[in-house]
């Protein structure tokens, strides 16, 4: 496990990153849209996503690497969460780690409750979410497909 995490936003030289790791096999799987992702267009969304004061996109570093991506896109009621934990870090207790992070940087310059949609099927990423504090509020169906709604707060 990394000793050390630093949260820093997304910068264009990103852009390579967030690709590949939006197009491995598991994170399409665990995704409401698993289609794979072209590259065109992800450069066209990535570079709208930052200059987007609504969209918030933060790189957790272990120990100076990348090892897992955070979204926040925020609504007018609420913000909605994504997160994507590089390969190597799987399984190593980071998710939680990850989203904690990027919920208290969200959290200093905004006051929305926080969503996260997840697959009813995807237990490691609830037990994520559950261990950075957010709390189930709603069975949901997206897309056809059964899951599960989450929420944290600003306290």
């Amino acid at each position: 496990m990394a000793t050390k995490l630093h949260i820093r936003q997304a910068q264009l030289t990103d852009v390579d990153l967030i690709f590949a790791w939006s197009n491995y096999q598991l994170v399409r799987d665990q995704s409401f849209h698993s289609d794979v992702i072209s590259y065109v267009p992800h450069c066209e969304w990535f570079k709208n996503k930052l200059t987007n004061k609504n969209a918030l996109i933060y790189i957790v570093e272990a120990d100076g690497k990348p090892a897992s991506i955070l979204r926040i896109d925020v609504k007018p009621n609420n913000a909605v969460i994504g997160v994507i934990i590089g390969k190597e870090f799987r399984g190593k207790g980071l998710g939680s780690l990850s989203i904690s992070k990027g919920v208290a940087e969200y959290f200093k310059a905004n006051s929305l409750p926080i969503l996260a949609s997840i697959k009813k099927q995807n237990i490691a990423s609830i037990k994520s979410f559950e261990k950075a504090g957010f709390r189930y509020l709603r069975d949901e169906k997206i897309n056809q497909i059964d899951s599960v709604v989450y929420q944290v707060i600003k306290v």
